[in-house]
């Protein structure tokens, strides 16, 4: 029986489209060679580095000098607005489950959906679950089996029991490896 529900942020929760950062980039002069800065974003996401340094790794991988600002602001370009109706969803699911939120983000990220969906709902929001793990305030990401591990233990969460929602296939098959 499921008692628990365990929730990815980025395609689950809130809409994004990662489309929509790279042609950003690629409007502000980004070069190919960016796309392959794979380890620059994971370090990110880990919190290994701060957003000033994550936007001064990235800046040599475009043609021309961009603001951090507008670095930034391309970096955000996926992330749609938090829908109301998402909120009032996980209200009812509060009800019955204990819910979780565990995101692979990152400190640009959280702050432009706080800044977008306003005080309000993102209180709202955050409300909503028991607890909440970001990727780069926890130091660890999906798939890694040791954030799923953390999760658990910390919440004295029974796998059994733990129902797990990720659009990405490889956090789901770690997931379901643990049972």
């Amino acid at each position: 029986m499921v008692k628990n529900i365990i929730f990815d942020f980025g395609a689950v929760l809130i809409p994004i489209d990662e489309s929509l950062t790279w042609e950003s980039f690629e409007e502000a002069g980004a070069l190919k060679e960016l796309k392959d800065q794979s380890d620059t974003f994971q370090k990110f996401e880990k919190g290994e580095i701060s957003k000033t340094q994550f936007l001064k790794n990235i800046q040599p991988y475009f043609f021309r000098k961009i603001f951090p600002a507008d670095l930034a602001k391309a970096w955000n370009a996926m992330l749609k607005p938090l829908p109301e109706e998402r909120v009032n969803f996980l209200k009812r699911l509060k009800k019955e489950y204990r819910i979780f939120l565990l995101s692979n983000t990152n400190e640009l990220h959280i702050q432009h959906i706080k800044d977008t969906a306003g005080p309000f709902l993102h209180k709202q929001f955050i409300r909503q679950f028991e607890k909440i793990y970001y990727s780069h305030e926890v130091g660890m990401r999906k798939p890694d089996k040791e954030i799923f591990e953390m999760v658990l233990q910390e919440n004295d969460l029974k796998p059994e029991e733990t129902f797990y929602i990720d659009d990405g296939k490889k956090h789901t098959k770690t997931a379901k490896a643990m049972g």
